[in-house]
């Protein structure tokens, strides 16, 4: 497995989305990206939630094969993405799983809310590769180009601002 990667000068930026946690107790953000040699990956980059996050870009190669290699015939859990994370948050592993089921990489089995089945990632890839063809190179390297969404206390001080201005101009 490749080592997850937390800056890479090189990576270009291919998609920011936003999804719900497993739990739905938070609004997740994430992006995907790939390396001057097209390999895709993907990081959480914001929680609108208290908890901890690793912000890593994985392989998606890494992660899919993290997964493949769980017990036959039982659900993917995120349990099985834990040596992706070692040491690190024990959120990431699940909050990927809601990155991965909102790419439509996975789907959540009836009645198992923690408990997932792959999905032909057929589509995911031509869109991707849609992405890697279309984006040019100087769009959007990590970390210079791209903005990451408010943090829940910035969106807290902000309302509690405009509240006051509100108050005290009636």
């Amino acid at each position: 497995m490749s080592k997850a990667i937390k800056e890479h000068p090189d990576m270009r930026i291919l998609k920011t989305a936003t999804c719900k946690s497993v739990t739905g107790k938070s609004t997740l953000t994430y992006q995907i990206g790939c390396t001057p040699n097209n390999t895709i990956h993907i990081r959480i980059i914001n929680n609108t939630n208290s908890g901890f996050w690793n912000s890593e870009f994985l392989a998606i190669a890494d992660i899919q094969k993290a997964l493949a290699d769980g017990p036959k015939g039982q659900p993917l859990t995120s349990f099985l993405l834990q040596p992706l994370f070692q040491g690190r948050s024990s959120n990431s592993p699940g909050f990927m799983m809601a990155a991965l089921t909102n790419e439509r990489l996975l789907r959540v089995l009836k009645g198992k809310k923690r408990g997932h089945e792959f999905l032909d990632p057929e589509g995911f890839n031509a869109s991707m590769d849609k992405l890697v063809a279309s984006k040019a190179k100087s769009e959007g390297t990590a970390g210079s180009t791209v903005k990451k969404a408010p943090r829940k206390k910035a969106a807290i001080k902000k309302k509690a601002t405009s509240r006051r201005k509100t108050a005290t101009s009636t």
